[in-house]
């Protein structure tokens, strides 16, 4: 019986948060390492969390995700620690959602972890490849540092309708990703349309730095697809980056980009001890972003990391920033 009150509980919580009305299966993961059997003994004696719902170990995401179904708002929570993927996790079914069960705040890495999954496995393109679509992931910390030029993103977006909300997302976290020019942290492909991005973090300005060739922080790249809609609100974008060419966001290929991209009350900021990137904005070429796609609602750039929003003139990226279209959005230094 208790069981069935703490369950009424989560789906009660988990509509609240989600926002959505019916909730699913709901299943738990537990993370290996020394604070796995205290995590564990509260699952399953004070939650009562009966087995065939709790996954432990290696692989429990992974093991929890197969157990779940499609279409039907089946919920993964996590418990805190980091939860290491060895393989991709491919989370390709609709419907389907990931809570983490460790508050707010998910800075850090997966040394000091809060809700973290990550990966350090040169063999792993990407940390998760979303080709489910309507999938919510709330209060997840996404990392990849596999030391691979084959280690691509933390987080691979190919399928429409998604949420992220107080996640973090953090790639190019080693040398040799560093240096990969399609290397990123947040990979968005051509069905990945009309993503909301809320209160996340995306990028990082601590770990090694990034060298390669008009890298972006947040990559498009997949030509003739024009992705349409997507909503970064209330973000921080982080860099660590002392390449001019460098950028937050690189869009390759021609007419890569489509309508509808908003980027609202976001934060720019890329750290550098020598040299700054030219842009904020990086384009292949002028028909890259189709038809004026990129707009910037009240966001600001740190001028000392980066110099400008754009400096190719392709015409498509504006902003309502009360200033000079040279300087509008940049942050500036105070004094009494």
């Amino acid at each position: 019986m208790r069981w069935q009150v703490q369950e009424l509980y989560f789906r009660q919580m988990l509509a609240q948060r989600l926002g959505i009305p019916i909730v699913g299966r709901i299943c738990f993961a537990l993370a290996t390492g020394s604070s796995t059997s205290l995590w564990a003994e509260y699952a399953r004696r004070e939650l009562d969390i009966p087995a065939e719902l709790l996954f432990e170990g290696t692989n429990a995401v992974l093991n929890a995700f197969n157990s779940m179904s499609s279409y039907r708002n089946d919920v993964l929570m996590v418990f805190p620690g980091a939860h290491e993927e060895t393989a991709e996790l491919a989370w390709s079914k609709p419907h389907t959602h990931m809570v983490g069960l460790g508050g707010p705040n998910m800075l850090g890495d997966y040394s000091e972890p809060n809700v973290v999954l990550y990966s350090d496995t040169i063999t792993v393109a990407n940390t998760i490849n979303i080709t489910g679509q309507n999938c919510i992931f709330h209060g997840i910390n996404f990392q990849n540092a596999g030391a691979n030029a084959a280690c691509l993103s933390a987080v691979k977006l190919d399928k429409y309708g998604c949420v992220f909300k107080d996640c973090r997302i953090a790639g190019t976290m080693a040398t040799t990703q560093a240096a990969t020019a399609l290397a990123c942290s947040l990979w968005i492909r051509g069905a990945g349309m009309y993503p909301i991005f809320d209160r996340c973090v995306i990028g990082h300005d601590v770990w090694t730095v990034r060298t390669g060739t008009a890298q972006g922080v947040i990559l498009f790249n997949e030509s003739n697809t024009q992705v349409n809609g997507g909503w970064f609100k209330d973000c921080q974008i982080l860099s660590y980056c002392e390449t001019s060419s460098g950028a937050f966001v690189s869009v390759v290929g021609n007419n890569v980009l489509g309508r509808g991209w908003v980027f609202q009350d976001c934060v720019f900021n890329n750290y550098t001890a020598g040299t700054a990137m030219d842009q904020a904005f990086y384009q292949s070429a002028s028909n890259s972003i189709y038809d004026r796609a990129i707009l910037l609602k009240d966001c600001i750039l740190n001028t000392k990391g980066c110099a400008s929003w754009q400096d190719s003139d392709y015409g498509n990226i504006y902003g309502n920033q009360a200033a000079s279209a040279a300087t509008g959005g940049h942050a500036i230094q105070v004094s009494e």
